[in-house]
């Protein structure tokens, strides 16, 4: 198939990734990370950030890779594989396209730590449940005051650095919050992929004017941009998951015995694997032609984008399901493997906006005529 073809680059990245992650990832660090208390393993994420990782979409000039969204794509997929819980997507991809869009010495100083593995970043944009891209925002900059609450950042760690996106007098803005600055106050929860999101309220937090990292128009479209990004990546990670979990159920049919044969003998069961089989392979190719509206376009086809999402999204749940069913009473156990792949799955396609509201939302565009960035 043409279009799961890699470059140069890809290949590279991706033979990296398989080598690095067959010891620092998978289920066994799943466990070992759920059973901290960071969410992720600042470790491992320094050791990502020495592969160059970790700045893969930002410039050289911070001691970013600067190699563009197709191989943060691979890497992605490659993540979604080793159900890794390391935040590549909320910071190496969203974060770091709006860092990558800003200017000044705050943001260029947190781009190094970014792009060396030193730091995270999260980004806090969302201020509703179930909100699809970057509205209007309740959060405001007045006076160099902050003050609204955000819900569900990503990746949460005590020690990841903090931009905030606000409403100032002239605009939109993206701000530099330091988490443990007066006024700031965190109520972190644990998800069920094992990281942590966490809801932040702002009370008349002090920020100073060379925290102010973007503003206006600027702010705005690096928000979106960052977001689509985010989302096509999320998709990748979600066909890598549902590929490695198709894998794990194929072995294990081929073991598991029942009235005398392997169950993989059973045509039924043979036919429902193809059928999964397909629906990854059409995953793969949604969130390929995503990617490519978004770089080809410079902006973002949300048509495509909110296809890919609904159809991972789908697809990464479907699969987990017939695991589950074919694993049997063992699958539930949290001793077996297919339970990780499957809480992974579950916060996986619900952040960033589940199946059913990328449907209304790109049926929203559809009805305006709309869609194509």
């Amino acid at each position: 198939m043409t279009w799961r073809l890699d470059t140069d680059v890809q290949q590279m990245l991706r033979e990296s990734a398989q080598a690095f992650l067959a010891d620092t990832g998978g289920p066994q660090h799943f466990r070992a990370v759920r059973a901290g208390d960071a969410g992720f393993d600042p470790a491992t994420w320094a050791q990502m950030g020495e592969l160059g990782w970790t700045g893969i979409l930002l410039p050289e000039a911070v001691g970013g890779a600067e190699l563009g969204l197709a191989p943060a794509l691979t890497l992605a997929e490659e993540l979604g594989r080793a159900i890794s819980p390391e935040p590549f997507v909320a910071a190496s991809v969203i974060a770091a396209t709006v860092l990558a869009s800003a200017s000044g010495e705050a943001a260029g100083a947190l781009a190094q730590d970014l792009a060396s593995g030193r730091r995270s970043v999260a980004l806090a944009w969302q201020e509703e449940t179930g909100a699809l891209g970057a509205g209007g925002f309740e959060t405001t900059l007045a006076e160099g005051r902050l003050s609204g609450r955000k819900v569900h950042v990503p990746a949460w760690h005590a020690a990841s650095a903090l931009l905030v996106a606000a409403q100032a007098a002239d605009g939109p803005v993206v701000v530099l919050v330091d988490p443990a600055a007066e006024g700031v106050a965190v109520s972190p929860t644990r998800m069920t992929d094992a990281t942590q999101s966490a809801e932040i309220r702002f009370d008349g937090v002090r920020v100073a004017d060379a925290s102010v990292i973007l503003s206006g128009e600027a702010a705005r479209s690096a928000i979106d941009f960052a977001l689509a990004r985010g989302t096509v990546a999320l998709c990748a990670q979600l066909e890598g998951l549902a590929n490695a979990l198709w894998r794990r159920t194929a072995d294990y049919v081929q073991q598991r015995v029942q009235f005398d044969q392997p169950l993989a003998d059973f045509q039924a069961l043979r036919h429902r694997m193809v059928d999964l089989y397909a629906a990854i392979e059409l995953a793969g190719a949604s969130w390929r032609a995503a990617a490519r509206s978004l770089e080809d376009g410079g902006g973002a086809n949300r048509l495509a984008v909110h296809a890919a999402k609904a159809r991972c999204s789908d697809t990464a749940l479907e699969m987990s399901r017939w695991a589950i069913q074919y694993h049997g009473a063992f699958g539930y156990t949290d001793e077996a493997d297919v339970g990780l792949f499957v809480h992974a799955a579950l916060r996986w396609a619900s952040w960033l906006g589940n199946a059913t509201a990328h449907r209304r939302a790109a049926l929203a565009l559809h009805e305006r005529g709309e869609g194509i960035g």
